[in-house]
């Protein structure tokens, strides 16, 4: 489910900072944040394939816009765009094509913004980033602070790539499974793989989303961000 995509999202966007930093430069820590938070945004991107999700209402109309097209080019929910060859390539790319301009890499980033923000939804007080304008302005918001502050953004489609790969593999581990890469488009009815340990929303998953991917993000950014480190190591 969405939640716990965009924890295993943000759990391998904090896991990966070391990697970010060698091979994408992202070493300061509202680099590393925004690196963070964008991984757990997109990995909720791949349902936006689902006409009614959650994510597809978040901005209200753009959204479903958006989401009634993905749809039709994804051909059915877990079809493109939980096909782990095709998504990241497709998705990775318009987000390339994005980041090649600065108010366009703003509305990505945004868009990553927003879709953590409306996962997690639950933990925050308050219903202002469950609104679609409310999560629209402090989306936009937040994405035009954290450019304003010297955040590049040529690492986005990287992160939209691996937030949608962690996605897939998060779905494959139920008991819907996911596409075989590919046969969406060759099939009427596309092949299926997976370990299919669950079913969506049951078994370990609340633990996972709850317990695991929170320790992980936390024992992450304790790692590499040095303000964080320097803030919880008393506590852990």
């Amino acid at each position: 489910m969405g939640p716990a995509h965009a924890a295993s999202g943000l759990a391998a966007g904090a896991l990966t900072l070391g990697v970010a930093a060698t091979h994408l430069g992202i070493d300061r820590p509202l680099e590393q944040l925004a690196w963070v938070v964008a991984c757990g945004g997109f990995a909720y991107l791949p349902d936006l394939d689902q006409k009614g999700s959650t994510a597809g209402s978040m901005w209200g109309p753009p959204t479903r816009w958006l989401s009634r097209v993905i749809g039709v080019l994804a051909r059915r929910h877990r079809g493109g765009t939980h096909d782990v060859v095709v998504a990241p390539l497709a998705f990775g790319a318009l987000a390339a094509l994005a980041a090649t301009h600065p108010w366009s890499a703003l509305v990505v980033l945004a868009l990553a913004i927003g879709l953590a923000l409306h996962s997690v939804a639950q933990f925050i007080p308050g219903d202002t980033e469950k609104t679609a304008l409310g999560n629209l302005v402090v989306s936009f918001a937040a994405a035009w602070w954290l450019t304003g502050q010297g955040v590049a953004l040529p690492w986005l489609p990287v992160a939209v790539a691996g937030g949608v790969v962690v996605h897939v593999l998060g779905d494959s581990l139920t008991t819907d499974g996911v596409p075989v890469p590919f046969t969406t488009w060759l099939r009427k009815k596309p092949l299926t793989v997976g370990l299919r340990l669950f079913r969506a929303g049951r078994g370990p998953e609340p633990l996972l989303q709850y317990f695991v991917f929170p320790t992980l993000t936390v024992l992450g950014l304790v790692r590499h961000v040095e303000p964080v480190r320097e803030l919880l190591t008393p506590l852990v």
